[in-house]
């Protein structure tokens, strides 16, 4: 019997050695979400960004050209992507959103990995709130402390912030903000260096990790190091050709956002459209924001590589969803629009065989079900996107074709040069219709669903919405 009990204890003992070294063969993940950041980068061929700490990495690749988000505000579309999960037509569809209140049943990004044996952090903004349910499935957080999202350090922009919170009236401080202030004061910087002590300390643990990181930038404030600023040089900043909408471009109204998110911010009018000055200081603090956030992917990604961790990790590089720059007169997101639908969307890893970029559409729901399979991890059932595994071992790999976004409750179809989207009343009757054919047309001025000749292309496409807004669509 002693050598029986013996026996067994050793047997045991190669099973857990054998269970630790498979996990450690497991490949991590990072997922880095910026918030509003759209493709303005120099790797998507913007030339007047300066990007180049993202524009190096993403040569080396798999970079998506037609990514795009399923709701253009950030809490519904982090709620998401991280439930896989589209947005129906009553739930995951405000800034706001709750994943605990909207769908309670949902097995979250961070509890099907933690559940899969790896170790799982949050730093900066993941998720929109940080005390839902699902919170409790990450080992470690690092929230952002309230107050500090929006970042301001000149005196005049922190008094405006105080006053506004002690009387509850009165404006934010301006929408933007540069100065000689220490870089490591910055949120984003402390973001990066959270997360590379994490890295650090990862690296000698036998679990494999899931790390989420959340930068703010470029999000309103454009609140930026001078150096960043001055990156650019304001005389050269021009604003889009559609900054004015084009005559007889038959876009509805319900289409366009009234930026009321940048309204709430000192420097800006109450009502009406920018005037040119300003609306070039809007894109200037867009740019230097892009910059100063790419600054710390920099950071981030160079103590990857020094860890030794890039060999064995996925990086998957996200903007929660487009932002509108100017275009057709418009400002932030919450829109239909491509250039809020448009997004960022980088993955390199170890599954890929060779750098390249993708022409073909993809959906933030296919991230869920691409982080379980380049992780070996089971996707859950719920999961309504398809895996971007093939894409990234093969460039000749294809997807489903198509993509479904949403703004309010307009629904747009995504499928080859065609962006077609309407409008349903609470009864399903349509009351409004949208069609852009961007092999024509790229930058949306012309809705042309009016036209007698697209009348067959409209209808098979809002057959092929209708088949595919979502199992839950109804809920």
């Amino acid at each position: 019997m002693q050598n029986a009990n013996l026996l067994l204890t050793a047997c045991l003992a190669i099973v857990s050695v054998a269970d630790v070294m498979a996990q450690s063969k497991k490949q991590n993940v990072l997922f880095i979400i910026c918030d509003d950041l759209r493709p303005e980068l120099g790797c998507y061929g913007q030339k007047q960004i300066k990007s180049p700490n993202i524009d190096h990495w993403a040569a080396q690749s798999v970079l998506f050209n037609r990514a795009y988000c399923n709701i253009a505000v950030s809490g519904a579309s982090r709620a998401s992507l991280l439930t896989g999960l589209r947005p129906t037509k009553n739930l995951l569809q405000a800034w706001n959103t709750r994943t605990d209140v909207d769908v309670p049943d949902a097995v979250t990004i961070q509890k099907c990995f933690r559940d899969a044996g790896y170790i799982t952090i949050a730093n900066g903004k993941i998720y929109h709130h940080q005390d839902e349910a699902s919170m409790k499935y990450w080992d470690d957080v690092m929230p952002p402390v309230p107050g500090t999202a929006m970042g301001y350090h000149s005196e005049e922009n922190l008094a405006l912030m105080q006053k506004q919170k002690e009387t509850g009236k009165g404006r934010r401080g301006y929408f933007y903000e540069h100065g000689d202030f220490p870089e490591k004061d910055y949120l984003d910087w402390q973001i990066a260096d959270k997360s590379i002590q994490d890295l650090k300390k990862m690296k000698k643990q036998e679990k494999p990790f899931f790390l989420a990181v959340g930068f703010i930038r470029p999000h309103l404030p454009f609140v930026v190091p001078q150096k960043y600023w001055d990156l650019y040089d304001h005389s050269k900043i021009e604003i889009p050709d559609n900054y004015i909408l084009k005559p007889g471009n038959n876009i509805p109204e319900r289409a366009l956002t009234n930026w009321s998110e940048l309204r709430a911010y000192s420097g800006i009018p109450e009502q009406g459209p920018l005037d040119e000055a300003t609306a070039k200081l809007m894109i200037h603090g867009y740019y230097a924001s892009v910059s100063f956030v790419d600054a710390q992917i920099g950071r981030l990604l160079k103590a990857l590589k020094e860890e030794g961790l890039d060999k064995n990790t996925t990086v998957i590089l996200i903007g929660d969803h487009g932002w509108n720059l100017g275009e057709h007169g418009t400002w932030c997101k919450h829109s239909i629009m491509n250039t809020c639908l448009h997004s960022t969307l980088i993955i390199n890893s170890p599954e890929i065989k060779a750098p390249y970029r993708c022409e073909q559409i993809v959906e933030f729901v296919d991230l869920y079900p691409t982080m379980c399979d380049v992780a070996g991890v089971k996707q859950p059932i719920q999961l309504e996107g398809t895996s971007l595994l093939p894409l990234l071992k093969s460039p000749e790999a294809k997807t489903k074709g198509y993509g479904v976004s949403r703004w309010a409750n307009g629904f747009t179809f995504i499928q080859d040069q065609y962006f077609y989207t309407e409008w349903r009343d609470k009864d399903e009757r349509i009351i409004d219709r949208m069609l852009f054919d961007h092999s024509e047309d790229e930058d949306e001025n012309y809705n042309v669903a009016g036209e007698n000749e697209n009348k067959e292309i409209i209808e098979a496409l809002s057959i092929k919405l209708l088949e595919n807004r979502g199992a839950n669509y109804e809920k």
